[in-house]
This record gives structure tokens, C-alpha cells and sequence, in this order.
């Protein structure tokens, strides 16, 4: 990226979350004056077991092995009756998120960002031409007021910007999952995926953390059912939790803008706070990032936000329609999918991962025809074709 001259005023970015320290990073890296506040007083993110494509590697490079803690060449995708494999090209990672947000947070404080840690968000204001944004030292108990030429929120799924601003809360759904005792017979560098709708429209998941452990979890609408069908699930599989690990993980949308004016200062919202996740397989880790860098480049660039993020958005909203599909799909139909999905078609994802499925999809109709027909079968059965 270019390096440019700015005003005295920083970008202010609320939440070191890793899309907002990657943010953080790119414009520091372009001598941009940026400052990133958290409300944490202590930069100790919860430990939470993660499996992304390699995409991660493309977007952060080396820094990426240092919260991998393990490879997936091989994804299972399985229904009570079926299992296909499906070989990837280039193996997923299995990192570990907290190593990820800590990594980020080095190096965006070496290219000369400044990280405040125990400050909550209260407010935006404006004064004259000038915009601020508020908050309460937690150390002080007072309140600060910190110009800010554009603004970048990446506090989370509950974003408190966007309540502040009156933008509606995000839906989301809940992510729960145990570190268990990996089933010896089962290989260290395959992952699994189960299909199973009488239990959750989505999924569960095995993702092998090591030789001897894997996190094993389930993705619901039902914070109050997640935990009770997970164990369920754990039992049915002789699989003993050894921890839990849960969170909320907003739902990307294909309506809401991710940004706002507020006075003469632009609000731009990344990561979770945009929902920048693949509803597919509720993954959003690469996919913050490339949000990240697409606030980064819209500063930068003096662009609009919305054009820098027009192949992201490309790409959430095939899997946002993909998913609108399976949401409707019942047993026997999952068994039918996975069935298109061998062979051939199956070949596609050694070449194009899971953030670039854009690059497959065409080629997968052509390659598969009966899967638009499988997928047509299934919404005149829900009801759309009358």
C-alpha cells in the first residue's frame, strides 16, 4: 500500500478483535496515526479451537504458523448413512484463536499502532467540524474524548457502535463445541462434518486439534438446546468432553450497509460487527480479515468502502443464497448431495477452498447438473413454487 499524509486526528478503531488489529496493522504500516481501544484491561482472548482454510496463510503469511497448531488434508462430509472425503489441495489450519489475536496485536503495535486496553465505548459525538469518540477508563472511572478522523468498529457480534448509532442488532446463532479425546483410529489430519437436520439445520463438526485431542461441536439457532444436543451427539460418537468452549457468531445479511456517516467522520464496521461470515460454514475469520483490509484500502485509497468490499460481498452472498437452500434440506437430501459431491465435482476443492467458492461454483453446475435440480426439488418441496 501507498503511503500518505494524514491530519493530526487517528483513525480510532474499538475492539482488538483480529480484524480490527489487522486493520490496525495496515495503516500503521502506511504511517496513518491509528489507536485501537479495548475494554479488556488485559489482552487474554478466550481460547477457542479454529479450523480455516489456507487463505489464512495468504492474507498473513508467515505470521500464520504461529497459531497453527495442526493440518486438515482430508474433510469428511458424512450423513447417518454416507461419508464422502473430499482432498484438499492445500490443507486447512487449525489454529488457535487466541495465539491469532495476540500475534496480530505484535505486530500491529510494531508497525506503530497504539493499543488502549481497559476502556469501554460510550459514545460518538460531534462538536462543531470535529468528531470524538467517547469512553470510560475503567482504571479512572473517567470519561475520554478522542478525535477521530474515520472510525472502525470491530467490538463483535454485539456491536455497542452499532447499538449506539440505532443500527438493529445483528441475528446470530450459537457456536458450542468440546475439546474431547480424539478416536485413535480416526487420522490426525482429517476433519469431519455431519449433516444431520433433525437435530440442527446446520452442523457438527470434528476438527483434530492434535494426535490425542479434537474439538467436536455443533452449530444452532438455540442457545438453550446447543449444549444438551452436543452432548447427545458426544455420547452417540463414545466421545468424553474434557472442556467446553461456546460463542455467538452473528449471521451476515445481504441489506445492511457495514458503514456510516457521523458528522464529517466515517464509520466503517468489520469482522463480526459487519457479519462478514460465511453462513455455509459459519466461518469468519479469513473473511473479517479481508474486511479488515478492505477498511484499510478504502482509508488508504480515499475510496469507498463498499467498492473495496464488492469480492468479499460476492463471495457472502453465494454462501448466504447456498445456505438459504440447505436450510430445507432433510435427511435423504443431504445423502443425494453428498452423492453429486464425489467424484469430479469433488476435485473442484483441491483447487478452489471455502472463502473461494465463487471460483467453483459455475464450474460445479457445469460439471454437475443435477445439483441445481436437486436444489430446485428442494425449494418446490419448502414451498417456493407456489
Amino acid at each position: 500500500m501507498q503511503h500518505v499524509t494524514v491530519n493530526d486526528d487517528p483513525v480510532v478503531i474499538i475492539g482488538a478483535s483480529s480484524a480490527g488489529l489487522f486493520a490496525a496493522q495496515l495503516l500503521a504500516e502506511s504511517r496513518v496515526p491509528v489507536h485501537v481501544f479495548e475494554r479488556a484491561e488485559e489482552l487474554q482472548p478466550h481460547a477457542r479451537t479454529l479450523i480455516v482454510t489456507p487463505e489464512l496463510q495468504h492474507v498473513l503469511g508467515a505470521s500464520a504458523a504461529g497459531a497453527t497448531v495442526n493440518t486438515v488434508h482430508t474433510l469428511d462430509l458424512c450423513t447417518r448413512t454416507k461419508t464422502v472425503p473430499i482432498a484438499l489441495g492445500d490443507p486447512d489450519l487449525v489454529i488457535e484463536r487466541a495465539n491469532l489475536v495476540c500475534i496480530l496485536s505484535t505486530r500491529a503495535q510494531a508497525a506503530g499502532a497504539v493499543l488502549h486496553l481497559g476502556h469501554d465505548f460510550v459514545d460518538i459525538n460531534t462538536e462543531r467540524d470535529r468528531t470524538t469518540v467517547e469512553f470510560r477508563r475503567k482504571s479512572h472511572g473517567n470519561n475520554v474524548h478522542v478525535p477521530a478522523r474515520t472510525i472502525i468498529a470491530a467490538d463483535g457480534a454485539f456491536s455497542h457502535v452499532a447499538s449506539a448509532l440505532g443500527l438493529p442488532r445483528r441475528p446470530t446463532v450459537t457456536v458450542m463445541q468440546a475439546r474431547v479425546v480424539r478416536p485413535r483410529v480416526d487420522d490426525e489430519h482429517v476433519g469431519k462434518v455431519w449433516f444431520l437436520p433433525n437435530q440442527t439445520r446446520y452442523f457438527y463438526w470434528l476438527c483434530p486439534e492434535s494426535d490425542d485431542i479434537a474439538a467436536v461441536g455443533i452449530v444452532d439457532d438455540n442457545p438453550r438446546e446447543a449444549r444438551r444436543k452436543l452432548d447427545g451427539f458426544l455420547a452417540e460418537q463414545k466421545m468424553r468432553p474434557l472442556e467446553y468452549q461456546g460463542a455467538y457468531i452473528p449471521l451476515y445479511r445481504t441489506n445492511p450497509r457495514p458503514w456510516r456517516r457521523v458528522g464529517r467522520s466515517d464509520v466503517l464496521f468489520i469482522g463480526d460487527a459487519a457479519a462478514q461470515v460465511k453462513v455455509t460454514t459459519i466461518g469468519g475469520t479469513v473473511t473479517g480479515l479481508w474486511g479488515a483490509r478492505a477498511a484499510a484500502q478504502s482509508i488508504l485509497r480515499g475510496s469507498s468502502y463498499l467498492s473495496e468490499l464488492r469480492s468479499l460481498n460476492r463471495e457472502l452472498q453465494l454462501h448466504w443464497l447456498v445456505r438459504g437452500i440447505m436450510h430445507h434440506f432433510f435427511e435423504h437430501e443431504y445423502d443425494a448431495l453428498l452423492q453429486l459431491l464425489g467424484g469430479r465435482v469433488g476435485d473442484l476443492f483441491a483447487i478452489h477452498n471455502r472463502d473461494r467458492m465463487a471460483g467453483a461454483f459455475w464450474p460445479m453446475l457445469t460439471m454437475q447438473p443435477r445439483l441445481p435440480l436437486l436444489a430446485a426439488q428442494v425449494l418446490w418441496r419448502a414451498g417456493f413454487g407456489s
